[in-house]
């Protein structure tokens, strides 16, 4: 008895053999012949959508986040040493992959480009995982425009280029590796293949490869026969340490491996036990945001999870284990809203797969206006996200030219602003300039990193990483201090020794909205 589409058969079923399944059938009148006239107007179609919304991507400037991730990349590419010169809590491969576009000289826009690829390889692997399972003609030709559009459209400015965004792409691609073929058992390869998808992820954040390892053996342990089930722990588990160990060795040669682990496996749990570390009204707020904006596709992934244990789908499974895992994962976390779009790994998977399931429903069943209209009011809040942030910059001329461009960066992060605040502070080429807040004040002032804890997690440091912040400062004693306006708070509540060494070797020199600005003496 083959499960229903002919995905998967039960673990009961095979009984020590595995049988091989076959793949999702045509409907019994036969394959449907598209004319290729629609075949091209849906190509058209599809690709007008997609650089619409690619090309708003591209306008948009760099906010904090983004900045520090490119500062840190820079330097660490120009020959300073993570961990020890500079400091963040986050593993390398951020770092890295903005280091990487600043030495190409892609600047801002190269690296939105990068972002914009990294969805549209996104919805490549999900098309090479599900094209062989999907059974309705128009949702397999449509997969990687639908699973690369919607992460266009529910995300925002301020997710693009985020950990969690980047890692989408390897982790669908493990399971692309291991379950593209719904009724072949993945060979060893395949699995070691995967298991190295994993450890790119922990590149770049190691929860995120945590739970996609976990729901990765959850796949293999319903696929595999008894005792490869065994061996594949070890063998997920191994490979997927390759790349670590790999990055865990190029710090070490740079003399920084023991504080690479410190950083990872002490400071990391630190930052997660400081004040404010945590907020249950925060989780929530992340976590209704992105179900609102991705209404479609937590309803038809709801749908499609609600029948996987009776059907006893092993990818239906894995994606549920790989949604709850990262729930629990994010809970554990800051909570910051962006962490929540690692969850379109698992649910634009079920999505899809629910959608094939209703789209006979959606073409001639009974209930086929109901349906049609639940999905499409489920999509209004979906592309009233999209419109907040692109119709603005439309009207800002759409980033086409210098002057369109200025106002789009103003606009969303305050790039003139930033600007204007620099030259009325009087900093000079020659400074050297620390900033408690925003790093694009270093960005824009194209001044380096100078102290080694860069002072943008401030809200979560820890005690003891405060009291470090201030000897750095006293050792390197920029020309230049801001203590931006958000930071001012933190800093007379968590960081009496910085207080000190302010109060002590600067000079106040100009205090308005955005903050205080201090010179040495």
């Amino acid at each position: 008895m083959q499960a229903r589409n002919g995905s998967e058969t039960t673990l009961g079923e095979r009984q020590g053999s595995e049988a091989r399944v076959p793949a999702p059938r045509e409907p019994a009148t036969g394959p449907v012949r598209v004319p290729r006239s629609s075949v091209a107007v849906e190509v058209v179609v599809a690709a007008v959508a997609l650089v619409l919304l690619g090309g708003t991507v591209l306008t948009y400037p760099f906010r904090g986040d983004q900045a520090i991730f490119s500062l840190i990349g820079r330097q660490v590419l120009q020959g300073e040493t993570l961990y020890t010169d500079l400091w963040d809590v986050k593993q390398p491969g951020v770092f890295l992959w903005y280091g990487l576009a600043d030495a190409l000289g892609l600047g801002e826009t190269g690296a939105r480009l990068l972002d914009v690829l990294a969805a549209v390889a996104f919805g490549a692997c999900v098309w090479r995982l599900l094209r062989r399972r999907t059974a309705t003609p128009w949702v397999r030709r449509w997969l990687p425009v639908l699973a690369t559009g919607v992460l266009l459209t529910s995300a925002g400015p301020g997710d693009f280029g985020q950990l969690e965004m980047l890692c989408l792409v390897p982790a669908v691609g493990a399971f692309a590796l291991v379950a593209a073929d719904p009724g072949r058992v993945p060979g060893w390869r395949r699995v070691v293949g995967a298991a190295l998808c994993v450890g790119v992820v922990g590149v770049f954040k190691l929860p995120l490869a945590a739970v996609t390892g976990l729901a990765l053996l959850v796949f293999l342990a319903l696929r595999l026969r008894a005792r490869a089930r065994v061996v594949a722990v070890p063998v997920v588990v191994g490979a997927a340490l390759v790349p670590g160990l790999l990055v865990l060795a190029w710090l070490t040669v740079r003399g920084a491996g023991g504080a690479a682990l410190r950083v990872w496996l002490v400071d990391a749990l630190d930052m997660g036990a400081a004040h404010g570390s945590r907020s249950p009204a925060r989780l929530l707020e992340g976590l209704g945001r992105y179900c609102l904006w991705s209404a479609p596709v937590v309803l038809l992934a709801a749908r499609r999870a609600g029948t996987a244990w009776r059907r006893r789908d092993a990818l239906d499974l894995a994606m549920v284990a790989f949604a709850v895992l990262h729930v629990l994962s994010v809970a554990g976390q800051f909570g910051w809203w962006y962490q929540w779009y690692f969850l379109s790994a698992p649910l634009v998977v079920l999505a899809l797969r629910g959608l094939d399931d209703l789209a006979p429903r959606l073409a001639r069943g009974p209930r086929r206006g109901w349906a049609i209209t639940l999905l499409a009011v489920a999509c209004l809040p979906l592309l009233g996200h999209a419109a907040s942030w692109t119709l603005p910059a439309v009207l800002d001329g759409g980033g086409l030219t210098a002057a369109s461009r200025a106002r789009i960066d103003e606009r969303v992060a305050g790039y003139d602003t930033i600007r204007a605040e620099i030259a009325a502070a009087g900093v000079r080429p020659d400074d050297s300039l620390f900033v408690l807040g925003d790093p694009l004040y270093h960005l824009l002032a194209d001044e380096p990193l100078v102290v080694r804890t860069n002072g943008w997690d401030y809200d979560l440091m820890a005690d003891r990483q405060w009291q470090e912040l201030a000897g750095e400062v006293v050792a390197v004693r920029p020309t230049v201090v801001l203590v931006d306006d958000q930071a001012t708070g933190w800093l007379a509540e968590r960081g009496p020794d910085l207080r000190a060494e302010l109060a002590r070797d600067y000079t106040p020199i100009r205090t308005d909205a955005e903050g205080t600005w201090y010179r040495l003496r």
